[in-house]
């Protein structure tokens, strides 16, 4: 310890703890409140702005050796940076940059997460360095989206590359330490993740992509796959809408149709989406669903649109409980001839359902009938008085129709869905589509309402209500 007091300046104070260190002495230097003074020592001989960031590696390293006291050393980390330091790439060695990282992580400045985002670009080989960085900035986010969208605005401190390749040669390194941090992961996805991941994409590709070596390439393909599969895996709902896998289409249109289909063959992640996608398609076809946008995603995972409709096949080969007509759809990848029939329009044949559908129909003409008796009874009484009685007399005998349809309602507790003008997913088990069911519909307006009714303490809906594409 004496010889450490005895230091003149930071790097013979680091000199005389990487000796310590070799000669395994330093836990004796760091014992009990010996590391309060060796913080102390590395503080005092911090004296100008560019020893800021040397000392900042002297603490990161104490940090990684004072065996479960670093709160020691990170109690004091907003004191090491007067000023943003420059770039941690140019440290000496990799072990350098990752004890910088790792203070710099624990400062609470304004300019320490732009910063740890460019720093995460910066770093040519440091990994280490970089994981720590971009795991600190996505505990920092609200979510993996704005994690994302914040890595993509610091795109542009890039900087230039001598060569394309270069560039995705960067990329890769940095997308791989992002699919390790996102395998551990368990916070918030966030909103509209696929287009996220579709746009970051588009940045790692830039715009000049003959020159490139197709290993890096597929790997940069891959690693986007791998974060993709992983927040499938994290909140499987987002997998049963299209949007997730926008990250297929951009890529394809990107690299060309050529290179993609070399890409497929390839690929070590997109078995992950494959099925992804196959079950989605499962779930969606026993809601009697169709969704021509999953077809389109699932296109993209295959050369032709035949495996597209072999692979689905396959995967519902013991689905036994599948609407003939949906399997078919599916089955076809899309292409299955949808039916043209005139679907009639009836309600159920039991007695609760006629009740609800007279009120569905009373309800729908109140407004009209409350206009005739205060507006045009009285312009007839001017100019047609007998046709005014025999017109009061009608909104009179609507009015008890309508009381009596309520006081039926009521008593079968048959209540309305109160849907109309909604818009919803479509679900041929509680939608009725007007002109028969369309498949590959997943958005529609509801027109007229349907009735429900209550069942010891469930509720079933014994009217569907009237739906229309809302496309």
């Amino acid at each position: 310890m004496a010889q450490l007091r005895a230091s003149a300046t930071l790097r013979e104070l680091s000199e005389l703890m990487t000796r310590a260190m070799a000669e395994r002495s330093h836990q004796v230097l760091i014992k009990d409140e010996g590391l309060s003074e060796v913080v102390s020592l590395v503080f005092e001989r911090i004296r100008a702005p560019e020893d800021e960031l040397p000392g900042a590696v002297e603490l990161g390293r104490l940090a990684a050796v004072a065996r479960n006291r670093e709160a020691v050393i990170f109690d004091r980390a907003d004191d090491v940076f007067s000023v943003e330091p420059p770039s941690i790439d140019g440290l000496i060695d990799g072990d350098a940059k990752a004890y910088a990282a790792h203070l710099v992580t624990h400062v609470g400045a304004s300019w320490v997460a732009p910063y740890a985002y460019r720093e995460s670009l910066a770093i040519e080989s440091a990994d280490g360095a970089r994981s720590t960085l971009l795991s600190a900035c996505l505990e920092r986010e609200q979510s993996v989206a704005d994690w994302v969208v914040a890595l993509r605005e610091q795109v542009a401190s890039l900087g230039s590359f001598p060569t394309p390749d270069a560039r995705l040669r960067r990329w890769r390194r940095v997308l791989d330490v992002m699919g390790t941090i996102m395998e551990h992961w368990r916070g918030d996805v966030g909103a509209n993740i696929g287009g996220e991941l579709a746009d970051l994409l588009s940045e790692v590709l830039g715009k000049s992509l003959e020159v490139v070596d197709d290993d890096v390439l597929f790997d940069v393909l891959d690693q986007m796959l791998r974060m993709l599969a992983r927040l499938i895996e994290i909140r499987f709902s987002m997998a049963l809408y299209a949007s997730t896998y926008a990250v297929l289409e951009r890529g394809k249109r990107h690299v060309g149709a050529g290179v993609w289909g070399q890409f497929l063959n390839r690929s070590r992640q997109m078995s992950r989406i494959r099925v992804a996608l196959l079950e989605s398609a499962l779930v969606l076809s026993r809601q009697n669903r169709t969704d021509r946008e999953i077809i389109g995603a699932l296109l993209a995972c295959y050369s032709s649109r035949p495996q597209v409709a072999a692979a689905i096949k396959r995967h519902f080969v013991d689905a036994r409980d599948l609407d003939p007509d949906v399997r078919a759809w599916w089955s076809s990848a899309g292409e299955a001839t949808e039916s043209r029939r005139e679907v009639e329009h009836r309600v159920g044949n039991n007695e609760d359902a006629q009740i609800g559908a007279l009120l569905i129909e009373v309800e729908s003409n109140q407004e009209a009938m409350e206009k005739i008796g205060r507006a045009v009874v009285q312009f007839l009484e001017i100019s047609e008085p007998v046709l005014a009685s025999t017109t009061r007399a009608a909104v009179s005998g609507y009015q008890n129709i309508a009381q009596i349809a309520r006081r039926l309602a009521r008593m079968r507790k048959l209540t309305r869905t109160d849907l109309k003008g909604e818009r919803l997913e479509y679900n041929p088990l509680e939608h009725e589509m007007l002109g028969g069911h369309k498949s590959g519909v997943r958005r529609v307006r509801v027109v007229r309402d349907g009735i429900k009714k209550e069942f010891s303490g469930k509720v079933k809906t014994l009217v569907k209500p009237w739906v229309e594409a809302d496309e």
